[in-house]
């Protein structure tokens, strides 16, 4: 993982929170985790010796008092050896059940269903394509969300999927932190079979 990206990405993102004491004392504090928002982030991640960037989009929305229904899809490219390119595009489906309601922390567990498709190019953009596959199998997920001041919000989540080649499991850390009511700046560090870290803003409603 490319460290200094790290370092400057989590910097910024905690910056768009901080970094304004005026306009943060107009924010009116959320009270419990968002668990219905829109999301958008900027995605880096080491698998083996090649890293792949690119960009998430995820929509979650409450079923209820109980539950939340969430999509996450994910377009990721990387060069293998200097020699090709590798694109992954991944989608996944959560149904999601709430431990928590209305309060400041919230626990959550679900199944999870995800497909990933793989393209192979040569070139150094992949412009040749060679070949591709697709898997699509089911998991599990669990995680804590919490809102330890009134415009902070800290996440952890572990993440499971069977694939028929191999089994993927991953562990999260991040928050969000609010710069109005329903606008957020997030980041998360990523570590199990894909290390990596991601930034973006959110939108709650």
């Amino acid at each position: 993982m490319k460290t200094k990206s790290l370092v400057v990405s989590t910097l910024a993102a905690l910056g768009l929170g901080l970094g304004s004491s005026a306009a943060l004392a107009q924010v009116s504090p959320s009270e419990t985790p968002a668990f219905s928002y829109i999301e958008g982030k900027y995605v880096e991640l080491d698998e083996a010796n090649t890293t792949f960037d690119g960009f998430e989009v995820e929509a979650s929305g409450r079923i209820g008092q109980y539950m939340f229904l969430s999509g996450n899809y994910s377009e990721v490219s990387g060069s293998v050896s200097g020699l090709g390119n590798t694109d992954l595009d991944i989608t996944t489906g959560r149904l999601g059940f709430i431990f928590g309601r209305d309060e400041r922390v919230a626990a959550y567990v679900g199944p999870q269903v995800a497909y990933i498709k793989t393209n192979y190019g040569l070139g150094s953009d992949g412009d040749w394509q060679i070949g591709s596959d697709s898997t699509t199998d089911w998991g599990a997920f669990a995680g804590v969300r919490a809102m330890v001041m009134p415009r902070v919000e800290l996440n952890g989540e572990i993440s499971f999927i069977d694939f028929d080649r191999e089994s993927l499991t991953s562990y999260s850390a991040g928050t969000r932190i609010y710069l109005t009511r329903n606008l957020a700046a997030t980041g998360q560090l990523r570590m199990g079979d894909l290390d990596g870290f991601a930034v973006g803003v959110s939108y709650a409603f």
